[in-house]
């Protein structure tokens, strides 16, 4: 069966997912109030937020509050759009929503008490998603979503700023351990205790590198550091894509069995 996979970067974090019919987004609109990561360029918002009413998109999700992958006036904007419009994140993303676009009718919030796995079936496929920890001592107790995505038995993962350890790897594993994509903030594929963790528990079959810093404000050469790790490292993990340039379009495979 023939079914195009297109993943269009759209800001930081975010990308918008075509998989043959379906269509939907994951942190599609940011708006990074200290401008260390890219916002969702003017003109890119404006043709995601038409798409939007048009009904092209089915679905948004947001792995967490934060400014650098989610903006609350963007998210109603789409759904004053589109009251129809699907929106699946957390209790504050969603509480938020309820608020600023009360007309919105498939608000759905995953509770931070929850502790397995959630399930969201749809026509040609599902959708996992679990909480986890955010990433960052100082952030230990932000609640964020793991998303995963199986459409015709290909898989897509999208941690968010999920926490690096063990129970991550472990939990993704045992829903695939070998994923079509795996869609990561570069800390998570450029530091080499991190990928020692994934190779124990996934092989995926390509990786695309979001979540860099504006290279303006890379003092640290963050993103140059995990190019190379990447590039050196050999442990069998697929050189990724780095997510440089919005607005790009990644196609990673053509045919589904």
């Amino acid at each position: 069966m023939e079914m195009n996979l297109t993943i269009r970067h759209t800001a930081n974090a975010g990308v918008l997912i075509n998989i043959g019919r379906n269509s939907l987004g994951v942190d599609l609109f940011s708006r990074d109030p200290e401008g260390l990561y890219p916002d969702t360029p003017a003109q890119l918002k404006a043709e995601l937020l038409d798409e939007i009413e048009r009904g092209h998109i089915e679905a948004l999700l947001f792995t967490h509050g934060h400014g650098d992958h989610f903006c609350p006036e963007d998210a109603a904007e789409a759904l004053k759009r589109n009251p129809n419009l699907a929106v699946i994140s957390t209790d504050e993303v969603i509480g938020l929503l309820r608020a600023a676009a009360p007309l919105g009718k498939r608000l759905y919030a995953v509770s931070s008490k929850e502790k397995g796995n959630v399930r969201i079936q749809f026509p040609e496929g599902s959708l996992e998603l679990f909480n986890s920890r955010h990433m960052g001592e100082a952030y230990a107790g932000v609640q964020n979503l793991v998303f995963m995505l199986n459409v015709n038995g290909k898989q897509i993962v999208i941690p968010g700023d999920a926490w690096p350890d063990p129970e991550l790897f472990a939990r993704i594993g045992a829903w695939s351990p070998k994923p079509e994509v795996f869609i990561a903030p570069f800390p998570l594929i450029g530091l080499p205790s991190n990928r020692k963790m994934i190779k124990k528990y996934l092989k995926p079959v390509h990786i695309l590198a979001l979540h860099l810093p504006r290279p303006e404000m890379d003092e640290q050469n963050w993103a140059a550091s995990a190019k190379s790790v990447c590039e050196r490292t050999e442990d069998g993990l697929p050189m990724p894509d780095f997510g440089e340039i919005l607005g790009k379009e990644y196609h990673y495979y053509s045919h589904f069995l």
